[in-house]
């Protein structure tokens, strides 16, 4: 006779046995750690060394600026983005005519007051001209082909070279350094594949194997699948977690409904979202482990992160340069939100000039009280069409929303979608087991926040359907928001 719990089959007289389960749980977990201790100090390091034998090196590298002076860094940033500009102005189509149209010097520019006389790359430009970023000349199969879908969902393709990827992980190490995590920490990771794990070759499935990941598809998650999902990982015990925001908070949630499911993880990464305080307390609730923010996009990754202080996000400027300018690119004094625009110090083959992510940004005030000396940022707001734009032009921020549900119980999930100044709609989809709901209160506040003459219209859905990257959206608006000096955001102050 057996029962179902949460997708995994128990039999009765074992779940009626807490101390033998609890013996062979500890035994099982006892024989795993052995395991991946053996994979991590043998296996793995033959993998990296297969896979990339100059990350280990670049990582040692970059360590030695983890304690230096800001001058030195910034010395070593500027040399690094001397000689992209230099290659990009020899060797790249699109550069080389935009900097003699301009008539940029790359060797006479002075950093960082002379950077902003080189153009925005836009993701239009990006998308029409990507043969002409290409530099000369480039074996493309030596290439990384990759992808973005952006907020708009139209893709954005370009390559990446070998130096990308391999400054990548290095970068990548030294940021899970700080949370007290190794390279080949045996990690659990909540993100977006694009077909579920046993149809991949048996290659890919050894790679995991020795790499010790384990994946739950972010874009098809269902309580079967989280329970199946948890009863892995609370055997295995994963010391990394990693995922979407809002499929970590997803995991969260159902990990405190069914508490016979523990996973103990050192620490816990999230990315590809904003995230909110109210989501890093449910996720460092349910895995009884600190929530580091991460901050990178497909087109250039590793750009910020958090240490243990977690006072905002540590920028990357051993192979990234970060700017947060206002709609005249004018640079953004400290916060202050503005435009993010990324240079990507790593990838020759197809560089990343000043390029507009889409992203909304703002420097912090402060150093951090850890020492580093990579500047500050104190938060990432997420995209720019995640703000809701006033008929006067202040943009407000999707927290400004997430604070009105704070109030709100009944409500599971919501989304608000702005058409156009004047239209809102905002879909909501209700917990289980209610009914009804009164969304005058709601839409009253959202008026009073959006001002005179606007039509506000709430309607509960069953689902709100997530983008094609698996991640979903609390606010999109279709009006482009104004970003000038003045930072004018309504609920950039709530905490």
């Amino acid at each position: 006779m057996v029962r179902r719990c949460a997708g995994n089959i128990l039999s009765e007289r074992e779940s009626d046995m807490p101390e033998l389960s609890h013996r062979r749980s500890r035994g099982r977990g006892l024989m795993q750690t052995v395991a991946s201790d053996v994979v991590r100090h043998t296996l793995y390091p033959l993998l990296k060394w297969y896979e990339d034998p100059k990350s280990q090196a670049l990582l040692g590298e970059f360590q030695q600026y983890e304690f230096s002076s800001p001058e030195i860094l910034a010395r070593v940033q500027s040399e690094k983005l001397r000689k992209l500009l230099e290659h990009a102005g020899n060797r790249v189509p699109y550069y080389r005519q935009l900097f003699e149209s301009n008539g940029i010097k790359p060797a006479a520019l002075r950093f960082p007051q002379d950077l902003s006389q080189i153009p925005v790359l836009s993701k239009n430009i990006l998308r029409e001209r990507k043969e002409e970023l290409l530099a000369e000349p480039v074996d493309r199969q030596k290439l990384k082909w990759n992808a973005s879908g952006g907020s708009t969902g139209e893709p954005v393709q370009f390559y990446q070279d070998e130096a990308y990827w391999t400054n990548s992980r290095a970068v990548r190490w030294m940021f899970e350094s700080w949370w007290g995590i190794r390279p080949g920490e045996p990690t659990a990771c909540i993100w977006g594949a694009d077909r579920d794990l046993p149809e991949l070759k048996w290659r890919e499935r050894l790679y995991y194997g020795i790499a010790q990941i384990r994946i739950c598809n972010a874009f098809a998650l269902s309580d079967e699948r989280m329970g199946q999902f948890a009863r892995s990982l609370s055997t295995w015990q994963p010391g990394f977690v990693m995922g979407y925001v809002s499929a970590l908070e997803m995991f969260a949630h159902f990990l405190l409904n069914h508490p016979q499911w523990r996973i103990r993880p050192r620490a816990v990464s999230s990315s590809a979202e904003t995230l909110t305080e109210q989501q890093r307390a449910v996720i460092e609730k349910a895995f009884d482990a600190p929530v580091y923010n991460f901050y990178g996009s497909r087109e250039v990754n590793n750009l910020a992160a958090e240490c243990a202080v977690q006072r905002g996000l540590h920028a990357n400027m051993l192979t990234r340069y970060i700017e947060i300018v206002d709609e005249l690119g004018v640079p953004c004094p400290p916060g202050v939100p503005g435009r993010i625009l990324v240079t990507d110090l790593s990838n020759v083959a197809m560089p990343f000039i000043r390029y507009e992510n889409g992203d909304i940004g703002s420097w912090a005030e402060d150093p951090c009280p850890c020492r580093r000396p990579f500047p500050l940022l104190e938060k990432v707001w997420g995209r720019s069409s995640d703000f809701i734009v006033t008929s006067s032009g202040k943009a407000i921020h999707g927290e400004f929303f997430t604070h009105l549900f704070y109030t709100l119980p009944e409500v599971q999930t919501f989304q608000v979608l702005q058409n156009s100044v004047q239209d809102v709609r905002v879909s909501i989809v209700l917990r289980s087991g209610v009914q009804t709901f009164n969304p005058q209160k709601l839409r009253n506040q959202i008026l009073e926040a959006m001002g005179p003459g606007v039509e506000c219209t709430i309607q509960a859905v069953e689902k709100i359907e997530r983008a094609a990257s698996g991640k979903h959206r609390f606010t999109i608006s279709m009006v482009p928001a104004p970003w000038s000096a003045s930072g004018a955001v309504v609920g950039r102050d709530q905490k």
